[in-house]
């Protein structure tokens, strides 16, 4: 082959490959940098990144066009063209992949055509050769808008030590702590949002979350905050920067360099951990400070056994991993589905809605050795003996961790900063943004989990769907409350309680309101979702409070920043839009709350958040206890009572069940495996009244409600999912049946078992 021939060639394939795969794949990416940032990606990495995406698919084209012409040199040309064949239909999939016909077949032949048509004319016109090989070039230019959109983590800025600003406040954040001695512990859930903590007369539902409740009686809770986004990646830097945030622009140091990490780098030791976001220097966060030991965190227990410089072994971390390229790669040619198939096929894909990466649900870390260079505080803060402080690497997770792992990757990242708050004898920052109780809801209130099952696809207009959606994130919830309790019960017995300042809340909520997106479309006229969505919960235990306060200021976490700074006294001087709420108490007439594509200015109060409370109470009893979670529809107070020695059978239903391995493996203990939900299908040879419902039952205990039952017409067969009682299920070998109660008579209903 020729040397002209093969530039000509290569030209042509870097032209297609541009047009068709690295042009949209790097344009998203460097408009949601959030991905590289989830993924700990800065650097020389990411410019590596997108040199393979442009230059490894038409290095394989034309390597597999030269290797045609060398094994099969009758055929070399047919190979070209069939390579070019198909460059033109990924060209023409990307430009009409919002077309569709219905079945992605005909999708499929609607763009094979159409490329067909053009490889006609490739062939027949040698001008139109000439003018593919010519945009060749268009990669130089895509390569270069790349570097320049994504240079905010291509070239992160480096991280300063700030002057204070001196202070007119008084010097003390509370009756008997100095501000120089203030350590702050702040945690963020996600998709956390309020009204599943509330009971209908407006109170934190001690029963069902008793940690959320003992943290409401010992702090302020600003009951009436609404959030600034419902996407993690706009509200999270608006906390940590206390200002209104702006759709689109990345969650990256670079975009957001005054924030709370530059503020306390270098005046407060740092223990930060972001999972979603990178406005921590990585100098600064990629590793931690550890000091103190259990005579800061037990004071007055036995510590004969320990010394002024023993350091807990669980306070030995790791380094925030990077995800493997392998996986990142992995993740692009999702992305590179989602922008090429038809329609048909994206929704086979795992799906890529959040922006941040892990969609290929990729497995293994990687650990990367960083250097820091940290100016950190000397001095005591506490009457007990100053520890040697100890550098150790941060241990974070990444989004991939987070696909892979679900929940139980979240739980010890949080378990750690609240060891080390307790054990610290130096003023230090300890934040935490945690995927919890963020989907997968795989985790039981005992924190057993749950396999990850595939995505329930049931129409978002079906009630007994999104009940059930609502039931397994209340579960996961209440999974969330016990390390709120745990966090409580360690603060208190440590010396530093009294000078921790500890915030709980969340970046945004969900909605699970029938016919309605969870949260990734916002939509003004359901206003109900509007305070699902942005209702947030807010806790904040000053340093030195001893009672609990109920706040209905508007509040709003651009606050959190104002407030931090005056509690521990370290202020540059910046200007937010947020105010103290210790010494202020914002009156704002409305609040504006964005999304991708718009925004709305919210002016309600606490009030619509009780409106919410009473609308999912028909659906789980919001007065009730952990239990009464998995007690929904019509058959749910049977949940958890024995089903008669001697019934009927019902003959009329045949059923399976799916995963019937996991009813056999419960567990005991942390992330032990246990049954969070239950899957199979119904048919029907006879037709049932919509006072039937079918139930599962473990071992002659009502596990669960099929609520799927109720009319399913003669002849017809149904899917059906299951949220069953998983306390219930206890280690050892299990009998799962299925019944059928009919209630007809409200007062006696009639339960028989099913015949298998």
């Amino acid at each position: 082959m020729k040397l002209s021939v093969t530039a000509r060639r290569f030209a042509v394939y870097v032209a297609l490959c541009t047009v068709a795969l690295a042009q949209p794949l790097l344009q998203l990416y460097s408009q949601n940098v959030a991905i590289f940032a989830a993924a700990n990606y800065e650097g020389a990495i990411v410019v590596w990144f997108a040199l393979v995406v442009l230059v490894v698919p038409p290095l394989f084209l034309i390597a597999f066009d030269a290797l045609a012409q060398a094994v099969v040199p009758r055929f070399h040309n047919q190979v070209h063209y069939a390579l070019v064949f198909v460059g033109l239909w990924a060209v023409v999939s990307v430009i009409a992949r919002s077309v569709s016909f219905g079945p992605w077949i005909l999708d499929a032949a609607f763009t094979a055509a159409i490329a067909a048509g053009l490889l006609t004319a490739f062939l027949r016109f040698s001008v139109i050769q000439s003018w593919i090989a010519l945009l060749s070039p268009l990669a130089l230019v895509v390569a270069m808008v790349f570097g320049v959109s994504a240079k905010s983590v291509i070239a992160p800025p480096e991280a300063e030590v700030l002057n204070i600003k001196s202070s007119s406040t008084p010097d003390t954040a509370g009756p008997g702590t100095l501000k120089e001695q203030v350590s702050v512990l702040w945690i963020v859930l996600d998709e956390a949002p309020l009204f599943p903590l509330l009971t209908t007369q407006g109170e934190v539902n001690a029963e069902r979350f008793p940690g959320f409740a003992e943290l409401a009686a010992t702090s302020t809770w600003y009951r009436n905050v609404i959030a600034t986004s419902q996407t993690t990646t706009d509200a999270v830097p608006a906390m940590l920067t206390g200002k209104f945030p702006r759709s689109g622009v990345g969650p990256v140091l670079a975009n957001h360099p005054k924030n709370l990490f530059t503020l306390m780098n270098g005046h407060l030791s740092m223990d930060a951990h972001e999972v979603v976001t990178a406005l921590c220097p990585k100098k600064v966060c990629s590793k931690v400070s550890v000091t103190g030991g259990e005579h800061i965190a037990n004071p007055t227990g036995d510590v004969s056994n320990t010394t002024s410089t023993s350091i807990a072994q669980e306070d030995i971390v790791t380094t925030k991993p990077r995800t493997p390229f392998s996986s990142f790669l992995k993740d692009a040619f999702v992305v590179v589905g989602h922008k090429i198939l038809p329609e048909g096929l994206r929704e086979k894909l795992p799906a890529i809605d959040e922006g941040w990466g892990g969609f290929g649900n990729a497995d293994n870390v990687e650990d990367v050795e960083e250097s820091v260079d940290t100016t950190i505080p000397t001095g005591p803060t506490t009457t007990l003996p100053l520890t040697e402080e100890v550098q150790e690497r941060a241990n974070n997770t990444t989004v991939t961790e987070w696909e892979d792992g679900g929940p139980q990757t979240q739980i010890p990242v949080v378990e750690g900063i609240i060891s080390r708050a307790a054990r610290a004898d130096r003023p230090t920052l300890h934040f935490a943004h945690a995927l919890i109780p963020h989907r997968p809801w795989v985790l039981a209130p005992d924190m057993r989990a749950g396999v990850q099952l595939p995505l329930d696809k049931r129409p978002i207009e079906l009630i007994d769907g999104r009940r059930d959606r609502l039931q397994v994130h209340l579960s996961q919830y209440a999974a969330t409350d016990s390390v709120i309790s745990q966090m409580l019960s360690t603060m208190k017995k440590s010396a530093n309680w009294n000078r921790t300042m500890i915030i709980v809340t969340a970046d945004h909520g969900i909605t699970f309101q029938e016919g309605q997106s969870h949260r990734k479309e916002v939509n003004v006229n359901s206003p109900g979702t509007l305070e699902d969505l942005y209702r947030v919960p807010l806790f904040i235990k000053y340093p030195d409070q001893t009672g609990p306060v109920v706040s209905d200021c508007t509040a709003s976490p651009i606050d959190l920043l104002a407030t931090v700074s005056a509690a521990t006294g370290i202020d540059a001087g910046w200007e937010t839009d947020g105010a103290d709420l210790r010494t202020a108490c914002p009156r704002r007439t409305s609040r504006t709350v964005i999304w991708p594509d718009g925004s709305h200015a919210m002016s309600t109060t606490f009030a619509a958040v009780m409106k919410r409370v009473e609308y999912y109470n028909a659906w789980i009893n919001a007065n009730g206890n952990v239990d009464d979670i998995y007690r929904g529809g019509l058959s749910g107070s049977l949940v958890g009572t024995q089903v008669p020695v001697t019934a009927a059978t019902e003959s009329g239903l045949r059923w399976s069940l799916k995963e019937e391995s996991t009813y056999q493996t419960a567990g005991t203990g942390r992330f032990a495996p246990v049954v969070t939900r239950s899957r199979g299908t119904l048919s029907a040879t006879r037709t049932f009244s919509l006072q039937e419902e079918a139930l599962l039952v473990l071992d002659g205990v009502v596990f669960g409600v099929v609520s799927e039952l109720a009319g399913l017409k003669k002849g017809t067969s149904t899917e059906f999912t299951s949220i069953p009682m998983s306390r219930l299920h206890t280690p050892g070998k299990h009998t799962v049946e299925l019944w059928v109660a009919n209630w007809a008579d409200p007062a006696a209903p009639v339960l028989q078992r099913v015949v298998k």
